[in-house]
């Protein structure tokens, strides 16, 4: 089997699983391009980049947890890993880097973006100097992220210079989303495509995001917007959370990679 030229496979719909266990079903079903999740590949970083490129597949990005934005003492910490993701990228033929910013500290949101601003800014340099764009998921999880829109991410990546992941997942529900999109377009370092369930009144919808056709958003409508900003970048599958279990993983990717595959065609991308 081979899968489509611009789908990317994330690691994040096997996220218990080892680098090892990923490698081996990617290979196997022709996976050309695969976002990585830092944490997998800390041991053997790079004989592990080595089989990576031995099986012809290339990073679309690699994965980071959310920035320590909360605790000041640990900026330091929180700017290690983002460095050394950086590093991971450019070291494995990769362009792209991103994490979650952090959950809120309570604080008014400009004020929020002024403190992250300056957690930030020696990433953003130190991406710049190594040829890696260095970015950022708004995310509806608040846990994770204080930036919950793509409005509101505009105003992040100007004041930071930080690229943009667009998650199908996180954004769907956003008013004017071709609007929006077209404004953000200069932003966006990678676009992830997944389904979710909306749910209806008196049956709660699970958390997380799952394989497309499995869920209830408009896809054909999302991904012609999309399409109109003129992307042109990768398309990194990545569905996750508690509807999908460590059990699941190999038969959900072996059914949810060829359909993902199959609608990038449709699409006529």
């Amino acid at each position: 089997m081979v899968t489509h030229p611009r789908l990317s496979v994330d690691a994040m719909c096997s996220f218990s699983w080892s680098f090892d266990q990923d490698l081996a079903l990617w290979r196997e079903m022709g996976v050309h391009h695969a976002g990585l999740i830092a944490a997998k590949l800390s041991e053997d970083r790079h004989g592990k980049i080595a089989e990576l490129r031995a099986a012809g597949i290339a990073p679309s990005t690699i994965i980071t947890g959310p920035f320590p934005l909360e605790d000041r003492a640990e900026w330091e910490a929180g700017r290690a890993v983002l460095n050394a993701a950086i590093d991971l990228a450019a070291d494995s033929g990769g362009d792209t880097a991103y994490f979650p910013p952090g959950r809120s500290t309570g604080a008014p949101w400009r004020e929020m973006l002024a403190l992250f601003a300056e957690a930030i800014a020696p990433c953003v340099d130190y991406g710049r100097q190594r040829g890696v764009r260095l970015g950022f998921e708004p995310s509806l999880t608040t846990h994770v992220s204080f930036v919950h829109t793509l409005r509101d991410a505009i105003d992040v990546s100007e004041r930071t210079g930080l690229a943009l992941v667009v998650d199908f997942g996180h954004c769907w529900m956003e008013r004017d989303l071709r609007e929006v999109l077209a404004r953000v377009a200069p932003h966006i370092s990678l676009v992830q495509i997944c389904d979710v369930f909306i749910g209806k009144l008196g049956v709660s919808a699970p958390r997380g995001r799952v394989y497309l056709g499995d869920g209830e958003l408009p896809l054909h409508r999302l991904m012609e917007e999309v399409l109109a900003t003129g992307y042109s970048g990768l398309f990194d599958l990545e569905a996750a959370g508690p509807s999908i279990g460590p059990d699941d993983y190999e038969a959900q990717l072996r059914r949810g990679i060829p359909r993902a595959s199959a609608f990038l065609d449709e699409m006529g991308i």
